[in-house]
């Protein structure tokens, strides 16, 4: 069986990742001076409770993990003479993928480490992880699942909406000048997956206008089409909720998963952040 890894960026659903029999790079967040690894010593709880006792100077980083720490990571997980599978958040948007690059000339004579860029982050990476150990247990080879997994990055939708651009703006995700006249306007921003970034991509004047919009791009994209699909959210169950009741009323639903962002995104999003990930039935 292949070992399949995907970085602390994926936004998981309950329960999959031991159903389908992941493993989970733990990334680390930084703030205030301190360093914690998400899935070892810190939770979105812990994560929320520390954010809000920092000061604004204080707010959140996210850094790839070293090569050592990656390399410790996969000889835990694997077997000698294991195949590992790597799939990890764009990297366009984190040095990840090249650090896992650099563990795999590390082990390589121990294990074999196969990188993939999925050219997105959040639940793509859980939904892609599935769809690699499905088609394994359909009896497809590795290089069936890579072209696989290369459609999927092809025809994957992203959009977001963020409660504001305070934590985007802190992280570098958007410029302070954008950042300074959503607030101004107390407009709501759109964001979408473009070519591997994360993409300011319109405004909408409130909060119902930005889901009807979320709604309104996967419908355009993708019509009638048979879709599956992710709503995902950072600390807004109630709005993501909402979101999930309109989009399941517009689209061709064939599943629907429901998960919370994931802490190293949520750094750079900020609470409030609702989104969707959604890919055609069948890539």
């Amino acid at each position: 069986m292949i070992k399949i890894i995907v970085d602390g960026s994926a936004d998981m659903p309950v329960g999959w990742a031991e159903k389908f029999q992941f493993d989970i790079l733990p990334m680390p967040i930084q703030i205030g001076g301190a360093t914690y690894y998400q899935g070892e010593d810190i939770t979105p709880t812990m994560f929320y409770e520390i954010l809000s006792k920092q000061s604004e100077q204080s707010h959140p980083q996210t850094a790839a993990a070293s090569p050592s720490r990656i390399a410790a990571f996969i000889e835990r997980v694997t077997e000698l003479g294991d195949t590992v599978l790597s799939i990890n958040v764009s990297g366009k948007m984190s040095s990840t993928v090249t650090m896992v690059e650099h563990a795999a000339q590390q082990l390589r004579d121990k294990v074999r480490v196969i990188t993939f860029d999925s050219g997105a982050g959040s639940a793509v990476l859980a939904l892609m992880a599935r769809e690699a150990r499905l088609k394994e247990a359909a009896g497809a080879s590795l290089e069936e699942i890579l072209d696989v997994l290369k459609r999927i990055r092809d025809q994957v939708l992203v959009v977001l909406t963020l409660d504001n651009l305070e934590f985007a703006k802190r992280s570098g995700r958007v410029s302070a000048l954008k950042a300074a006249v959503t607030s101004l306007l107390k407009i709501k921003p759109i964001i979408s997956l473009q070519q591997g970034s994360l993409e300011m991509s319109g405004v909408v004047r409130t909060r119902n206008k930005a889901l009807e919009q979320l709604v309104s791009r996967v419908k355009t994209r993708f019509g009638s089409q048979p879709i599956r699909v992710a709503v995902v959210h950072s600390q807004d169950p109630e709005t993501a909720e909402q979101l999930k009741v309109m989009l399941e009323k517009s689209i061709t639903a064939v599943e629907t998963v429901f998960t919370e962002l994931s802490i190293s995104v949520a750094a750079n999003l900020g609470p409030g952040t609702v989104g969707i990930v959604a890919i055609p039935e069948k890539v």
